[in-house]
This record gives C-alpha cells, sequence and structure tokens, in this order.
C-alpha cells in the first residue's frame, strides 16, 4: 500500500508543478511608449537665386545652395536620439543630401549646411525632417521647400 501512495503523491506533485508552470507562462505587455514629435520647421531662404551667391558656391555645372534649418522636437515619454534630414528635388526624388540636425536650445535643433545642384535647372527641393528616439520610435515629417533659381543669361 505504501508504494501506491508514494505513486500518488508523486502523480498529484507533478499535477501541481505543470499547473504552476502552465500558469507562469503570461507575460506582462510592455509598456506604452510614445513616438517623437517635429513641428515648426523654418528653412531660411525660401528661394535661392544663384547670381546672388557667392562665387565659392558656383562652378560651371554645380551650385552650392546654402540652407539654414531649424525644428522644435521632442520627446513625450523619454528623449531624442537624433533629428536628421534630407534633400532631394521634388520633380525628380533622388537624395540631394541629408544628415543630422544639432541641439540647440530649449527643443531646437538647427544647422546650416550647402546642398549641390545643377547649376542650370530650376528646381523646386523638398527637406524632410523627422525626429528618433531613445527608444528607436520615428516621429512624424516636418516638410519645407526651397527654390532653385539658375542665372539668367
Amino acid at each position: 500500500m505504501g508504494l501506491r501512495l508514494w505513486r500518488s503523491v508523486q502523480v498529484l506533485g507533478m499535477m501541481l508543478l505543470g499547473g504552476l508552470l502552465l500558469g507562469c507562462d503570461q507575460v506582462s505587455a510592455p509598456s506604452a511608449t510614445e513616438a517623437p514629435m517635429v513641428a515648426d520647421l523654418e528653412v531660411t531662404p525660401d528661394s535661392v537665386k544663384a547670381e546672388a551667391l557667392p562665387p565659392d558656391l558656383v562652378t560651371d555645372s554645380t551650385v552650392r545652395m546654402p540652407l539654414r534649418v531649424s525644428v522644435q522636437a521632442w520627446d513625450p515619454d523619454g528623449e531624442i536620439e537624433r533629428v536628421s534630414f534630407t534633400v532631394e528635388p521634388v520633380a525628380n526624388p533622388q537624395g540631394a543630401a541629408f544628415g543630422q540636425l544639432q541641439a540647440t536650445e530649449e527643443g531646437r535643433y538647427a544647422r546650416e549646411f550647402a546642398v549641390p545642384v545643377p547649376a542650370t535647372r530650376d528646381a523646386v527641393y523638398a527637406l524632410r525632417v523627422f525626429a528618433v528616439d531613445s527608444d528607436s520610435l520615428a516621429s512624424n515629417q516636418a516638410i519645407g521647400r526651397v527654390r532653385f533659381v539658375p542665372a539668367s543669361e
């Protein structure tokens, strides 16, 4: 009778242990995180005329179009890891320039840079800015435009 009792205890113990293990397979949901945001994009100037540029920015076939970009970026539940930008022609989207903005004051990010563009093509360029936070979440996009006007002949 002792052997049967021992086997019953073993079976009962295994059932209890199995029930405990099965009950522990639930993982708590990750905490909700919010994506960062960008707003209040400023692109200056909004139009660049080749004939008004200093000679060191103009070559026979290329012009380095100077821009200053500034944007407000914030993350409601974390920190901004980086604020990036791309510049490309609206009519033929292909990257003309890309990079990152630097933190300035009170949540603003800015940078001055020059974008190489064809010297003879009148074109509008789209500038897109977005942020990425410490959770690797991407923000909305702020979009601005700048026009390049070639020199008249």
